[in-house]
């Protein structure tokens, strides 16, 4: 996790390129020392990757690639779903294999290099979060489902220093589990978090249990666990919750744990223009509102952006009095030159 105000950083290349340092950047923000990851709320995208398969209305929808979406878009959460090579030992990143595979980036390894590249040059963005959905079943020895596992995590070093990483060490700073943590102290604040890379490990209770001891530790990982909206899960304090109509939303940010929720889903919403979900999706407080149309639909001009945005703003449920959206994120901040 980076330090707040003059920040040297590791320029560390893809594919095992020696890192090296980097001229000191200041990107403090006017309330740095006071907001926290869990005072903002950001727009993010569903399939991250994804190039528009013809003849499925529901996947015609075409992603810029994610360093696009990072500096152009003002996009700060993603999603990518990743499979398992067995020719390259390695996870690749499509959404279901021969139907809809078209992808802007085609390893994770690529997807979180793609990333790193537009952070690297814009140190002052707060924390970009990043969902990856498994969707392998887990492998019949939890010796391979491991492997696997870390793997993953390698990926992610392949080209993101660690120290540009926000991980569950981070946050639970010496306390007996992630959610003791969140509860006693919060999230670390964004002045300490700026220009880092959280990853979500959205997949089901096998996965999650393997990677946690049995949803007992996060102790020495670098991805933090779904927990789904189950809050008494010790090691969850991330929490995918689709429906933004669901009434636990509110308690669970209230909490302090981070929630991401969608605003359309099969482009339903996007063809009849209705922005009805995307509304509610933004009056729930959760910190990441998910779509498939952070741009406008061609047809219908439909499009999901944070009102005010710089491209994020203060979580309407959490943030402090005369908090102001170039708080979370000043566009004048975000190289430190």
């Amino acid at each position: 996790m980076r330090c707040p105000l003059l920040v040297t950083f590791l320029v560390l290349g893809c594919h095992g390129d020696a890192p090296t340092d980097s001229a000191p950047l200041d990107v403090q923000h006017r309330l740095d020392d006071v907001l926290t990851v869990a005072d903002l709320q950001a727009v993010g995208t569903h399939n991250s990757f994804h190039v528009q398969t013809l003849g499925h209305p529901e996947w015609q929808y075409t992603h810029r690639p994610l360093d696009e979406q990072l500096g152009e878009v003002g996009v700060r959460q993603f999603e990518l779903d990743v499979w398992w090579s067995e020719d390259r030992d390695d996870y690749d990143v499509f959404h279901i294999a021969l139907i809809d595979q078209g992808t802007t980036c085609e390893t994770l390894a690529d997807c979180a290099c793609t990333m790193w590249s537009w952070s690297e040059q814009h140190p002052g963005h707060h924390p970009i979060l990043t969902l990856l959905e498994v969707g392998d079943v887990v492998p019949d020895t939890p010796e391979e489902a491991l492997t696997r596992l870390d793997t993953m995590e390698q990926d992610l070093l392949t080209c993101w220093p660690r120290d540009r990483l926000l991980t569950p060490d981070d946050v639970q700073r010496g306390h007996a589990s992630l959610a003791d943590a969140v509860a006693a102290e919060g999230w670390p604040t964004l002045g300490e978090t700026r220009g880092t890379a959280m990853w979500v490990l959205h997949t089901g209770a096998e996965w999650r249990h393997l990677y946690t001891q049995g949803d007992t530790t996060t102790a020495g990982r670098l991805i933090f666990p779904d927990g789904g909206g189950d809050t008494a899960n010790p090691v969850a304090v991330f929490h995918a919750m689709n429906d933004p109509w669901d009434p636990r939303i509110p308690d669970v940010v209230g909490l302090g744990h981070l929630v991401r929720t969608r605003t359309d889903s099969g482009g339903e919403q996007a063809r009849a223009n209705d922005t009805t979900q995307a509304e509610q999706a933004l009056a729930s407080g959760a910190h990441f509102v998910s779509t498939d149309f952070p741009e406008p639909h061609p047809e219908t001009g439909y499009v999901v952006r944070i009102p005010d945005g710089q491209p994020s703003r203060c979580n309407p449920l959490r943030a402090v009095e005369g908090c102001q959206p170039t708080d979370i994120e000043d566009p004048a901040l975000l190289t430190g030159r």
